[in-house]
């Protein structure tokens, strides 16, 4: 079993860049963690909207940790800085 760390700038970018990647570590055993650096809010829009779902994950942390866990990643770390 490997080790391997996705680092990525804004949620989803681990995916368009990585995704089969991702996939492959994880059908094979390795145990992949991506890290998300910036919360990509503010890179859509002017102001920082940190929207809240059921007062715990932004939209865009939501679907960063579902498409993690479909990808098989072992975990998703969003360290949520602006952009």
């Amino acid at each position: 079993m490997e080790k391997v760390l996705i680092v990525a700038a804004h949620p989803d970018d681990e995916v368009l860049g990585c995704g089969g990647t991702i996939a492959r570590h994880a059908d094979v055993g390795d145990q992949v963690q991506v890290l998300i650096v910036a919360e990509g809010a503010t890179s859509r829009q002017e102001h920082r909207n940190r929207l809240q779902v059921s007062g715990e994950l932004s939209v865009l942390a939501q679907a960063a940790q579902s498409a993690g866990f479909i990808l098989g990643a072992t975990g998703v770390e969003l360290l949520d800085l602006p952009d």
